[in-house]
């Protein structure tokens, strides 16, 4: 059976690939994401990361996890590139989880959720 930590790496390193398809797989069908003050609509995930990974190219760094139960905190670096800027940011993202799959995700980043 498959770990939180394992989950979250799995989130990652799908994430940091660009594949969509292996970054929703982890998602329950009814997901909510929130970032910033922005909730991202109820089956809107695939848009809104596949627009984010073709405009802003994100790649995320584990720095560490905590896991307690249905609730897991990830601390991570995110570097971007926006108009051909290449930016650094930490943040943190909430996972609360429902049978093995992330319900709902919260991103707090460090300075502001717009790129």
């Amino acid at each position: 059976m498959d770990t939180t930590r394992d989950l979250v790496q799995r989130h990652l390193d799908s994430f940091n690939a660009g594949d969509a398809d292996g970054l929703l797989a982890d998602f329950a069908p009814d997901a909510i994401w929130v970032t910033g003050d922005y909730a991202v609509p109820a089956g809107e995930l695939r848009s809104f990361f596949e627009g984010a990974m073709r405009s802003i190219r994100p790649r995320l760094s584990l720095v560490r996890t905590i896991a307690d139960g249905e609730a897991v905190a990830v601390e991570m670096t995110e570097t971007w590139t926006h108009d051909d800027v290449t930016k650094r940011a930490s943040l943190i993202a909430v996972f609360d989880l429902a049978a093995g799959r992330i319900k709902k995700a919260k991103i707090y980043r460090e300075g502001s959720a717009d790129a």
